[in-house]
This record gives structure tokens, sequence and C-alpha cells, in this order.
């Protein structure tokens, strides 16, 4: 006897073998920058289509509404419907979701262990700080991996200068008594700013006190570290970053 499955149960099962596969996201990622990538960026960014890579758009579907919007499109939209096979339609949202997925629910590669001892050699504990142990000039990585896709992670070591993290602002201040401070400014207003100087001490000025403030774009972290570790060692560094998670992933459970 043949058994009638649900729709969204059939889909469900139908989805399982992509869904954080990194063989399938792959395909996935190979079918994307095919198809899709004109619209949405070569890594999701967006443009003439909406931002997939860390907006809220894909974060609030579940799994079989991305489908269907790959699928069949967004009707009186610019985005089309898929003439694609299923099974590839489920890789391109695999990849999709991978894009903006938190790295420590992601199926990573590499050594976490000697990832870890990278992080120390390569003196990153210098500026930043995990569980309460390290430097304060760098965004904590406590819990970096609960909330920066693997992509980002990548980026943020490999092109520092890509993007700098709110409250990471490097700036220069000088005091109309004669006195320079530099470091990252937490907060400025028209009243006063907050900076953080490189020994992880905060100052704070008020507006009418400063003679100057100059910020910059340059982020602060060495540029070069993927010539520097090599390929090995820094996919386990960042093996060892994407399970930095102040919640512990719940293996073989997914949201839908």
């Amino acid at each position: 006897m043949k058994l009638l499955l649900p729709m969204a149960l059939a889909w469900t099962l139908a989805a399982q073998p992509a869904m954080n596969d990194p063989a399938a996201i792959e395909r996935g990622k190979q079918t994307y920058l095919g198809s899709c990538a004109g619209c949405h960026g070569a890594t999701g960014e967006g443009g003439r289509g909406p931002n997939l890579r860390d907006g809220k758009l894909i974060r609030r579907s579940n799994d079989q509404q991305v489908f269907q919007t790959v699928q069949k499109g967004v009707p009186g939209s610019d985005m089309p419907g898929s003439p694609l096979p299923e099974d590839q339609v489920w890789a391109v949202v695999a990849y999709v979701r991978a894009l903006g997925a938190p790295a420590s629910s992601m199926a990573v590669a590499g050594d976490k262990v000697h990832g870890e001892r990278v992080y120390r050699a390569a003196g990153c504990a210098n500026c930043h700080a995990i569980n309460g142990q390290g430097g304060a000039l760098g965004p904590d990585l406590t819990n970096i991996g609960g909330t920066r896709s693997y992509g980002l992670l990548r980026e943020s070591v490999e092109k520092p200068g890509e993007r700098l993290a709110a409250g990471f602002q490097p700036a220069t201040v000088t005091t109309r008594d004669g006195r320079t401070v530099a470091g990252m400014v937490k907060n400025h207003t028209n009243y006063n700013l907050q900076l953080v100087d490189k020994s992880g001490e905060l100052h704070l000025f008020q507006a009418a006190d400063l003679a100057d403030v100059r910020f910059t774009m340059k982020s602060p972290m060495p540029e070069g570290y993927a010539a520097k570790l090599g390929k090995e060692d820094m996919t386990d560094l960042l093996a060892y970053l994407s399970g930095l998670s102040v919640r512990p992933a719940i293996r073989g459970a997914r949201t839908r």
C-alpha cells in the first residue's frame, strides 16, 4: 500500500538531505552564482534583489517558504520562478540559509582544538576576549559563533577592514588641555564621547572639552592573516571561532 504524506512533511523529508550538508551547500552555491547572483549579489549582499546575507528576510522564513520563493518566484515582483529540479532548488535553499545562519549551527570543516592553539599563537587574545579572558580593544568573541555566519567570520579574519563592527570605530581624541588618547569609540553624541584605549580603560569626554576628534575607517586588526597562517591553520581557526557560542548547538535539531 502506498503511503501518502502531507505536503509539509514531504517537503521536510526532501529538505533534510540538503540542509546543513556541506556538499549540498557547495552545489547550491554554484547554482546560486549562475542563477541568482545577478540580482542578489555574489555573496548575497543584495543589489537589485534583497540582501540574503545578513537581512531579516531569510531569518524570519522557514525552509519551505524559502523553497517556494525560489521555485515559484514572487508574483508582482522581479523575482521569477525557477525551472530547476527540486533537489537543486533545495541545494540553493541550503546555501541561502547558510549565508546568514550562525556559524555554530553549521557543519564546519577543521580541527577546533588545533584552531584554539592557532588563535593563541597568532596573538588574537591580545585584543579579543573569550569568557572574560583577553584584551578589550577588539570585539568580545565569547558568542561570536552564535551571532556571526561562517562567511562573515572568514571575512572578518581575512579582510578585517571590509566592515567595522558597531562600537569599534577607531579614533584619536585630542582635548583642549593637550591630551591625546587613541582607541575605539563606544558611543558618540553631540554632548560627549566614550572611548576605550588599548589598555581597556574607558574614557568619557565632554564635547566642550574636545579640541579634535579624528576617525579612521581602517581596522586596527592586521591584514594578511590568510597568507600568514596558511590554508589549514585558517580552516582550523575558523572552526574554533565557529564553535564559540553561549548556547550549545542541539545536534540533529533544526528550526523550521
